[in-house]
């Protein structure tokens, strides 16, 4: 009616005869092929003139020209593809009517576009859907880019003509009769996706506001209608349109992305507003729908409608939603599975989502009523059903990608591995369910990233822990994701120790505690662990925790020593670890012995001895911790802690050196006064160019210290000397038993260790190897070993703890063979000095006396000198000194005879001659009154014999 009506004036120029004819005409030219150009420009000429005039005709006249518009593209395509053009004018032809209609449509659109918008924007959208899906598959049609896609159209005549009548007719649609031409908008993207995306784009972007919210209302009403009726499953399937809905929404979201964000949640606050009822479900199921079908759709709802879900928001919708959930239990619970889907689909803003979820999910008692609202106790439990559905689907889906699908991929975990570090930090600092959440939800993340994230979070955990429930959770972690990745431990060793060593940030006290509470409690575990160990883990590494003994911080130092202790040392241990580890075990036991404190010091030290007995069961090791140890109580800086003399320097720094004359300067020392040559004139306390020498103050240690440390010397020695590969002894009779307990005390030690450890006494104290054998001469030759000699009393002397060094190690012969040189030089240098000195008494020498005393004992407790000659060590305090010296010579007169010997056999057949204490018995003789006590001890034969012929002659004058 309106069409006639609106074409009156029209057909007004035309009688009914020639538009009769004008009928007969375009049949005709229709129903047969049009031969030749005039015959075209006749039927389009037809066509045109009763597309104005006869309404009846124009759905003919409009399907005429959709295979113009087919034929026009074709023409466009085929010239693209062959490069020129391949008809004689017909392309002009059609080109000129396509323009002349569409002109025409475009009047009757601003004519009465009530009328005709439907119509003519349903013909153009199939028509550009049908031409989009037909030459898709032409050679020059690209595929897969819409915006090459949409390049090629627009600059194609026939499909730039029609999108340009679409387009109109939706500009002149008022807003109640947008919802058809969405609608066939819809149908066409149905029917025609993907080919239809290009013009869906093109419309869009020219109406963004208007499309985006037609096309969600048309995609809500068709949910109501489709996706409302079941249990919510294969919802995509059930509703035609949802697809199309989402893929205008897809292609504007480029561009557009904050229209569809303000629609979105337009939508969603719109539903909120309204009354309780079963209309809120609908729109909250649909936006859900929406956003499993499109990732970026999802991103859009997730960023910005989470963060509006508040406890107050949340209340209203729980109220609104309360009848629909209480009378379709089947559609709830689906609804809640599309929400632990989506939540497991979700990349960009994982972490926000599960902050959300975790608040949500418990009581909050930090607000107060009047402060702020709290969630209802339903949506809390709804929440906390929502995080154990996910862990459940998280837990299924990481331990299948494991086994079968490595490729499958997990965006919910992807993205949360950007925040694993902090989502550890909450995890140690809650202890509710929460924190089960959060080691849950960290042991899947650690499965899908890998290994080295594991390690990772593993020795973070080491570095941050402060209690051992922290320390606990990280066990249950180590425990859980060790079933899918069993090598985890093991890089968190190698990770932990990095850390250790090459990040300076690294609160390495913190770390080193964790780590040797760990270790404690694996050595009381025993074998009930059922998970990897770090002991197990650091036999391999802890080569790299010797470093840390080198530490400033005792503290750190004496964590490392204990942590070493309780890790086992592999037995095919390479000379560099083991040099690197004996040099920092000696250095770290000296800079203890520097320590004031010895309630502190004696933990440091215990745990000093028990490193280096698992040092000193490895061969070479051994060898190399004795020879540091001894060397390092001779050095300068050592040895006054055992009781050694402090040097004096001589500067040697400045220019002054380089210009002074000695000559001149000992010219100045004769100016004033000329004064007898003596040791007064010849030497100065000084040094020649640069004056007196500056008195040093020198902290002398305490006795007892000195004494305390020396012991410690003593332990640590014993220790690494012991043969730990020596055979135990059997079990022991009955009458063994006191044997056994008297060599207990016995240090035991390997031949070879008794070879090396003697030969490097006797290089450290002699100064050369000139004399260094074990045969002691004739006295007489002691006149060119002077200086020698002299030298060893010296190196001792300002070491006293090579005296007991030496007698802890006497008991072993080979010792003290290899050490005669010494020993022979001591008693040269006592010799002398008692034969010249001026002291009556040896106890008025207490070095001297001490020296002789070492001497003796060590030959004695060897076996190199027999009794009693070894127990001149009783008699020397109570003689004279010259008569020291002639005890001393009959003790070398018996070496000189049977010098030392490394042969087992030959010193246990010693015995002392007649011949070799008769200066012995002489000096008993002469101090009788002070000898009469240890007179038995040297000749208690000759007393017994001489008792036992008085008591027979005694009975005989009784008979007679």
């Amino acid at each position: 009616m309106a069409a006639s009506v609106e074409t009156a004036g029209s057909s007004s120029i035309f009688s009914p005869q020639e538009i009769l004819k004008e009928v007969r005409t375009f049949i005709h030219g229709a129903n047969y092929k049009v031969q030749n150009l005039r015959q075209r420009e006749n039927l389009s000429q037809s066509a045109l003139i009763l597309l104005r005039t006869l309404p009846t005709a124009r759905a003919a006249v409009l399907e005429y020209t959709a295979g113009v518009f087919d034929e026009a593209v074709n023409a466009y395509l085929l010239e693209m593809e062959v490069g020129h053009s391949v008809n004689d004018g017909s392309s002009q032809a059609m080109d000129r009517y396509l323009h002349d209609v569409c002109g025409i449509l475009h009047s009757f659109i601003q004519a009465n576009h009530a009328a005709w918008a439907p119509i003519i924007s349903a013909w153009s959208l199939e028509l550009l859907g049908h031409l989009s899906r037909k030459y898709a598959d032409r050679r020059g049609v690209p595929r897969g880019s819409l915006n090459e896609l949409l390049q090629l159209w627009l600059t194609c005549t026939p499909t730039k003509l029609l999108i340009d009548v679409a387009t109109q007719c939706f500009s002149q649609m008022a807003t109640a009769t947008t919802a058809s031409y969405v609608d066939a908008l819809l149908e066409a993207s149905v029917k025609y996706t993907p080919h239809f995306d290009w013009v869906v784009a093109h419309i869009g972007s020219a109406f963004p506001q208007a499309i985006i919210t037609r096309v969600l209302m048309c995609g809500l009403k068709d949910y109501s209608c489709h996706g409302n009726q079941g249990d919510g499953e294969g919802m995509e399937g059930k509703i035609p349109k949802m697809a199309s809905v989402v893929g205008i929404l897809g292609h504007l979201a480029a561009q557009h992305g904050v229209d569809i964000r303000d629609a979105l949640l337009k939508l969603f606050q719109e539903s909120l507003d309204g009354t309780p009822g079963q209309g809120q479900a609908p729109v909250l199921g649909f936006l859900l729908q929406l956003a499993s079908m499109s990732p970026v759709l999802l991103h859009i709802l997730a960023n910005n409608l989470i963060p509006r879900l508040n406890a107050q928001v949340l209340n209203r919708l729980h109220t609104q939603l309360q009848p629909w959930a209480a009378s379709r239990p089947g559609e709830f619970k689906s609804l809640m599975t599309l929400v632990v889907h989506l939540i497991i689909q979700n990349e960009t803003s994982a972490d926000s989502l599960l902050n959300f979820l975790i608040s949500n999910s418990t009581p909050s008692a930090e607000l107060l009523p009047s402060e702020a609202t709290s969630p209802l106790p339903e949506i809390n439990n709804i929440c906390a059903f929502l995080i154990e559905e996910v862990l459940r689907e998280t837990q299924t889906q990481v331990y299948r990608r494991g086994r079968l699908e490595m490729g499958m991929s997990l965006p919910y975990l992807g993205a949360l591995g950007s925040h694993i570090h902090t989502l550890t930090k909450e995890m140690l600092d809650t202890g509710d369910n929460r924190g089960k959440w959060l080691q849950r939800l960290v042991c899947y993340i650690i499965l899908y990233k890998g290994q080295k994230v594991g390690a990772e979070i593993l020795a973070y955990i080491l570095t941050i822990a402060k209690t051992h429930g922290q320390l606990s959770q990280l066990v249950r972690i180590q425990r859980e994701v060790e079933t899918g990745l069993p090598g985890v431990l093991d890089a968190c060793v190698c990770h932990t120790l990095d850390l250790l060593h090459y990040k300076k940030d690294t609160d390495k006290h913190t770390l080193l505690t964790n780590l040797h509470t760990l270790t404690h409690w694996e050595s009381t575990a025993g074998d009930n662990l059922v998970r990897c160990s770090f002991k197990s883990c650091l036999v391999d590494h802890w080569s790299s925790l010797t470093p840390l003994l080198l530490h400033d911080d005792l503290d750190i130092t004496h964590l490392t020593l204990d942590i070493l202790n309780q890790v086992a040392i592999t037995t095919e241990l390479d000379s560099g670890a083991g040099l690197k580890a004996v040099g920092s075990l000696v250095t770290v036991f000296f800079r203890v012995l520097k320590m004031e404190d010895q309630k502190q010091a004696g933990p440091l030290v215990e745990g000093c001895k028990k490193f280096a007995r698992k040092l000193a069961r490895q061969p070479h090791t051994q060898t190399m911790l004795v020879r540091y140890i001894v060397e390092a109580c001779v050095d300068y800086e050592n040895k006054p802690l055992l009781g050694g003399k402090h040097e004096l320097e001589v500067c040697r720094s400045g220019t002054r050196d380089a210009s002074v004359s000695l000559r001149e300067e000992n010219t100045k020392h004769g100016l004033s006064l000329t004064t007898l040559r003596s040791h007064s004139s010849v030497f100065h306390a000084g040094v020649i160019g640069q004056g007196l020498r500056h008195a040093q103050s020198q902290q002398i240690l305490d006795q007892a210290i000195i004494s305390c440390n020396q012991l410690y010397v003593e332990e640590l020695l014993w220790v690494c000397c012991h043969d730990y590969q020596a055979p135990r002894p059997q079990s022991p009779t009955p009458g063994q038993e006191e044997q056994k307990s008297v060599k207990a005390h016995r240090l035991v030690m390997s031949a070879d260790l008794c070879r090396t450890l003697g030969s490097m006494i006797t290089e450290l104290a002699t100064p050369d190897v000139l004399y260094n054998n074990r045969f002691w001469p004739e006295e007489e030759s002691l006149k060119m070993t002077v200086e020698r000699d002299l030298h060893v009393w010296g190196y001792f002397d300002d070491n006293p703890i090579l005296y007991r060094i030496m007698l802890m190690l006497a008991g072993n012969t080979l010792v003290m063979a290899r050490c005669s040189p010494v020993l022979k030089s001591l008693t040269a240098t006592m010799l002398h000095y008692f034969d010249v000195t001026r002291e009556k008494l040896p106890t008025n020498s207490p070095k001297q006396l001490a020296c002789v005393n070492c001497v003796i004992r060590c030959l004695g407790k060897s076996g190199l000198l027999p009794a009693p000659l070894s127990y001149l060590s009783e008699l020397l305090p109570l003689v004279k000194s010259y008569e020291v010296c002639l005890l001393l010579l009959a003790v070398w007169r018996y070496m000189k005879e049977t010098p030392p010997t490394e042969d087992p056999s030959d010193v246990a057949h010693r015995v002392c001659e007649p011949r070799h204490l008769t200066v012995v018995r002489s000096v008993l003789h002469n101090n009788i009154d002070q000898t009469g006590d240890v007179y038995a001890r040297f000749f208690g034969d000759l007393v017994t014999d001489d008792l036992a012929g008085e008591v027979r002659s005694m009975d005989t004058t009784d008979i007679h």
